[in-house]
């Protein structure tokens, strides 16, 4: 039986967790960030135009979805979905990570961090690397069977600052692949790590808002701005499956990087179907993940039968027939 005492640890873990670690922590700061975005978007913008008017006033379908989940994310819940949904795969690749990481100590590179150019020139290597790795994650989610899930990221008929946390915990199953990514050997220091969460989260956001901001080339090479990240979410047949990369450099290495001049005339998905139901399309979309994953993972079971069975039928024809 749960004794006083063991109820006091358990209400000191979920506090630690939920309100030291993010409520006061890194996700509380970063909401302090966004809602700052917000507010200086509305002094240069029309109106009807702002985030803080879809978000707080027009209230449309994708709006309450966005700040919804945005929520869930910042409270940490989303964490403990991604666990659950994924059987324990989320919270397994992170710790894999860690433990090749572990292993891979003698080789792996610290970074300079002594003075602002090494600092810079560090975020800016810091900033390719994880840009190579997460833009192969997500030509994975535009595969058969992530996009299932990742289109509820996409479904958002229009962006907000917050629409960039609109993800499916599904999506979590590709941390199984985070052993592969460069930080497995790049040492970073604490002040390039503050500069890349800064950083990062800025062009995060304006990535998935709807200023009309194109940054030059820095835009179009190094920090994806939010023009070039429109087209990504864009409906337009032109511009489906490019500008995947936070780091343009590795769209224009790899093909995927939309040189036209055409902006998007809307965004979202063909079928609107997250405007409809979207708590049950959102179970059903992960639904239809879990079926497909274990179709793939059971075809090779299938193949190694499938002679078998037809061996069998080849002896003993009479049996198929009864």
């Amino acid at each position: 039986m749960i004794d006083t005492e063991q109820l006091r640890q358990f209400y000191n873990k979920l506090w630690v967790y939920f309100v030291d670690k993010h409520l006061f922590g890194e996700p509380g700061m970063i909401l302090l960030g966004v809602l700052l975005l917000i507010g200086a978007e509305a002094l240069f913008r029309d109106w009807e135009k702002t985030a803080m008017y879809r978000l707080f006033f027009r209230r449309s379908m994708s709006a309450k979805i966005d700040v919804i989940y945005y929520l869930v994310q910042t409270a940490g819940i989303a964490a403990l979905l991604e666990i659950i949904f994924s059987f324990g795969i989320a919270l397994g690749g992170s710790r894999l990570a860690d433990y090749v990481s572990n292993q891979l100590s003698w080789a792996r590179i610290t970074l300079p961090a002594d003075g602002i150019l090494q600092i810079a020139f560090s975020f800016v290597v810091y900033w390719v690397a994880t840009g190579l790795f997460g833009y192969w994650i997500h030509r994975l989610y535009h595969s058969r069977i992530f996009w299932q899930v990742h289109r509820f990221h996409h479904a958002a008929p229009e962006l907000n600052f917050i629409t960039a946390y609109r993800l499916h915990p599904l999506e979590s199953f590709l941390r199984a692949f985070e052993f592969l990514s460069p930080m497995i050997i790049l040492r970073i220091p604490d002040s390039v790590l503050l500069v890349a969460v800064v950083a990062g989260n800025f062009v995060n956001f304006c990535q998935h808002s709807e200023l009309p901001w194109k940054w030059g080339w820095i835009g179009r090479w190094l920090f994806g701005s939010p023009l070039v990240h429109q087209v990504h979410h864009s409906i337009d047949e032109e511009h489906r499956d490019t500008n995947f990369c936070n780091c343009p450099l590795w769209d224009h290495v790899f093909g995927t990087w939309y040189a036209g001049d055409k902006l998007p005339t809307g965004y979202g998905i063909p079928d609107p179907v997250y405007e409809r139901q979207p708590f049950r399309q959102f179970l059903r979309d992960g639904w239809t993940v879990y079926v497909k994953l274990a179709a793939l993972l059971l075809s090779p079971l299938r193949k190694l039968m499938s002679p078998q069975r037809a061996l069998a039928e080849t002896e003993n024809p009479g049996s198929s027939a009864s």
